[in-house]
């Protein structure tokens, strides 16, 4: 998709209703906006508070109780066993 703006004199920009739409973006919502390595404007929606739970949720019911608790690298070995364990999308 691809759509035309305009920048106003006070630097703000219309996203057009159908990336919003593709985007999820909601009055109101931030993003974050930021430049790649080649000069181009990238706008991130960030994750909500319940797509974070559901992904949390779902990664760690794969962790063995044994196993729940553990810090640093011996959880981030962990949940990535988990998560390549118990990946369904």
């Amino acid at each position: 998709m691809t759509y035309d703006t305009i920048v106003t004199s006070k630097g703000t920009i219309t996203i057009a209703a159908p990336l919003r739409k593709a985007l999820g973006i909601k009055p109101g919502q931030k993003l974050m906006v930021s430049l790649n390595h080649e000069n181009q404007i990238v706008l991130d929606t960030g994750t909500s508070i319940k797509t974070f739970e559901a992904t949390r949720t779902r990664i760690t019911k794969n962790i063995p109780n044994h196993l729940k608790g553990l810090a640093g690298d011996s959880l981030r070995k962990a949940a990535a066993s988990a998560w390549v364990a118990g990946y369904d999308d």
